[in-house]
Formats: C-alpha cells, structure tokens, sequence
C-alpha cells in the first residue's frame, strides 16, 4: 500500500505506524495548502505515479484541505480518514470546542510550516499579523514526539503577535484517524 500524506502528520504518523509492512508513504508539503490548485495538481500526481507501482493508494487528508477532495478521491478511487482537517485527525470529538472563543489550534508541524505558507501566500509579517490577528490565542497541542524548542516558539510568537498555549496531545485519535485512512475498501 502507499499512503499520500501531508508533511503536516510526519511525526505522529511515524511515532503511530509502527514500520507497517508493505506500506510506502508518499510526502506532500504543508504549505500547498495555500495554493488550492497546486494541491490538487499534486494530489493528482503523486496518485498517479503511486498507481505505477501499487493499484493500493491511500490518502491522509483530511475532507475540507480542498473543497474538490471528494471528487478527487472518487475519480482516483482512492479513499482517506472522514476527518474534516489535520485537527480534527488528531482530537476528534474536541475540535469544536478547543476552536471555541477565537482560538487557532495548531501543532508543532504547522508551526514549523509557517515559512513556506508565508511564501506560497507571499505574505510578509504583516500580513499574518493581520490574518492570525483575530484570533484571542494559539492552542498548540503538542504530542511530545518533536517539540518545539523555546527559540521556536519565541520565533513564531514574534511573528504572529498573539499568546500561545500549550496543550499535550494524545494520539489515541490520531490513530484511530490513520487505521479509517488504511483500512481495507
């Protein structure tokens, strides 16, 4: 099987896999989440050239990463996890209410995807300020696999101008996100 994922999960997915026989992961960076018909132009390709070599291919994505995921899956026949996001992978039944009262929640790999969104956006620290400036805080839930240092943090606080808190996280969801996402047909 080969597995398309975002870069977004590489450190929970390899902390979760646990060196699965037959399973191939295919990398897609995070920031082409910026640029939707760059997604879904890379999506297109890595399927097809996954289908060169194995007919098994799934996708780690969640639904709402593109609005045409649906319809990318069923032409490709290929399937994912019925998540809505990355943070809906990872805490299933508490997204809404960790997003409630103007909170952005992240994780360590968005964090660290932050440069590369900026440039496919062409943003500069203006605009993030003014784009992550509505929100009252950023919940970062941390699984402990790959933390941020303390520059980091400092870094992407300077940047983005809004309080971080920290959260652990626990990849109990997450796993469950990945065994839907390579479960038989």
């Amino acid at each position: 099987m080969i597995l398309i994922c975002c870069e977004i999960f590489a450190d929970e997915l390899k902390a979760c896999l646990n060196d699965r026989d037959g399973t191939r992961i295919v990398w897609l960076e995070a920031a082409l989440h910026a640029d939707l018909k760059r997604l879904e132009a890379r999506l297109e390709e890595a399927i097809q050239a996954a289908r060169e070599t194995d007919p098994d291919v799934r996708l780690l994505y969640g639904r709402g990463c593109h609005p045409d995921l649906p319809a990318l899956m069923q032409r490709f026949g290929v399937k994912t996890a019925a998540v809505k996001n990355c943070i809906e992978a990872f805490c299933r039944e508490r997204t809404m209410e960790l997003e409630a009262n103007r909170t952005m929640v992240m994780t360590p790999g968005w964090v660290r995807a932050w440069p590369k969104i900026m440039a496919v956006l062409g943003w500069d620290q203006v605009d993030v300020r003014i784009n992550l400036g509505r929100y009252d805080r950023i919940l970062l839930l941390d699984a402990g696999i790959n933390p941020l240092s303390d520059d980091e943090i400092i870094t992407f606080f300077d940047l983005v101008q809004v309080p971080i808190e920290m959260q652990p996280l626990d990849l109990a969801d997450f796993r469950k996100t990945l065994a839907a996402a390579i479960a038989g047909p």
